[in-house]
């Protein structure tokens, strides 16, 4: 199954020098027929965060904590699950420009018509 992801980004909050916070929602959704069988693992999906800039070459990797929660689900059916799990950040190459590692977020949903989800990043120098 493929997911489309509309990415809804808020501005960084800037906590203290060495600790940022990213957030925003995401939502994932379908086009065309779902089909749901039972049992079907959760779909692994990821994006890069806008509004971050590249972690420099020589720079230690920052602490990351990433958080995600369901915030609305549509689903074909009620007897099936949905949501998300396993939230995951980064910084991974971009596959454009191999350069610079650039803040990444991947989580797996399970299949449902479509889910918006919200997300935090916590990032924090060492």
């Amino acid at each position: 199954m493929v997911f489309q992801l509309e990415l809804q980004p808020t501005p960084p909050l800037h906590l203290t020098p060495q600790c940022v916070v990213h957030t925003g929602t995401v939502r994932l959704f379908t086009t065309g027929t779902l089909i749901h069988t039972s049992g079907t693992p959760a779909e692994q999906f990821g994006f890069f965060l806008p509004n971050t800039r590249p972690l420099p070459e020589d720079a230690p990797e920052p602490r990351l904590w990433a958080e995600m929660h369901l915030m609305t689900a549509t689903a074909a059916s009620g007897s099936f699950p949905f949501g998300v799990a396993h939230a995951h950040a980064a910084y991974v190459p971009d596959p454009r420009d191999a350069l610079h590692r650039w803040l990444h977020l991947t989580a797996a949903a399970h299949p449902a018509r479509e889910v918006r989800l919200g997300y935090r990043i916590t990032v924090q120098a060492v």
